[in-house]
């Protein structure tokens, strides 16, 4: 019974959305959603796929020793009821773009064991989102090392956003205004703007055993993020122009496992799952939480 009223409300607010966008332009408002709304839950899971986490555990490293690294994450697909997040879950957003995130990463070696490390997503355009100067620090240090097993931490963060047609995107766009296809009444591609900041802290746990080809290691992190975004989407008689944000913690489990080709380069393998929760007026038939798989090439100078 629940999920027939779900049901008929879900299509009445889909009949009657035409008439709403047509009897009123949206400029210059913003709104402070709860962590758990539908908008929020696509923030947040935009932000788990960039989270600036280890691929390898901290070691000991000599005053000015480098390293660089390249990483590349799968971001999972969603399905159409996953994206189905606007105005609190009844539009649908195209939030399918690009199915990776990689990045760059420099490690400079400094007193104390600490390792400094910068990362860099370079400005790929992909099916209509690109990466907007995505910049990562990150301070590393074993805790203790034994033979056998070590302990480190992590310190973290990552500012800057993504540019891409959410709202409106260019296939959407295509399709008359308030047709089927196009019940928002898209006239062109939105330029909308998700800002991805976020910082936190990574307990990485690693077994050193010499004679082990591959190093395992497992990690737990605790991750502050506070994403925003600005939405500008061009409709048939009116321009949608507003934002909206949200802030809360996440806490994200990973495995991982190194391997070494020689004295110089590395390989390292990961798999990183961050549990999320949306509040949505119909099932998805999926999880969901977030859950990826890392990949990155070591290269010590």
């Amino acid at each position: 019974m629940q999920d027939k009223f779900k049901r008929f409300l879900l299509m009445l607010v889909t009949v009657s959305l035409p008439l709403i966008v047509q009897a009123q332009s949206v400029n210059g408002i913003h709104e402070d959603l709860d962590f758990s709304s539908p908008e929020a839950w696509a923030m947040s899971y935009m932000v788990a796929s960039t989270l600036n986490l280890a691929l390898q555990p901290p070691k000991s490293i000599e005053f000015g020793d480098i390293r660089l690294s390249a990483e590349l994450a799968s971001i999972p697909h969603l399905n159409r009821e996953q994206q189905q997040v606007g105005f609190g879950g009844f539009k649908s957003e195209d939030l399918n773009k690009s199915p990776a995130f990689g990045l760059a990463r420099a490690s400079l070696g400094l007193i104390w064991d600490v390792t400094a490390e910068l990362s860099w997503t370079p400005p790929v355009e992909i099916n209509g989102a690109k990466p907007d100067l995505i910049w990562g620090l990150a301070l590393s240090k074993p805790l203790i090392i034994s033979d056998s097993w070590g302990l480190g931490l992590r310190l973290y963060k990552i500012d800057g956003s993504v540019l891409a047609d959410v709202t409106c995107s260019e296939k959407i766009a295509e399709f008359p205004p308030f047709s089927s296809q196009n019940l928002f009444g898209c006239i062109g591609k939105s330029e909308d703007k998700l800002e991805m900041d976020h910082h936190g802290a990574e307990v990485i746990l690693s077994f050193n055993k010499p004679n082990m080809l591959l190093k395992p290691w497992v990690s737990i992190a605790s991750t502050k993020m506070y994403p925003f975004v600005e939405i500008d989407a061009p409709l048939e008689g009116s321009k949608h122009s507003s934002t909206l944000s949200t802030e809360g913690k996440t806490i994200t489990y990973s495995i991982g496992f190194n391997y070494r080709l020689n004295e110089k380069w590395g390989i390292n393998m990961a798999s990183s799952y961050t549990p999320l929760e949306a509040r949505r007026i119909q099932k998805t038939g999926r999880q969901d939480n977030f859950w990826n798989i890392r990949l990155g090439l070591v290269w010590d100078l």
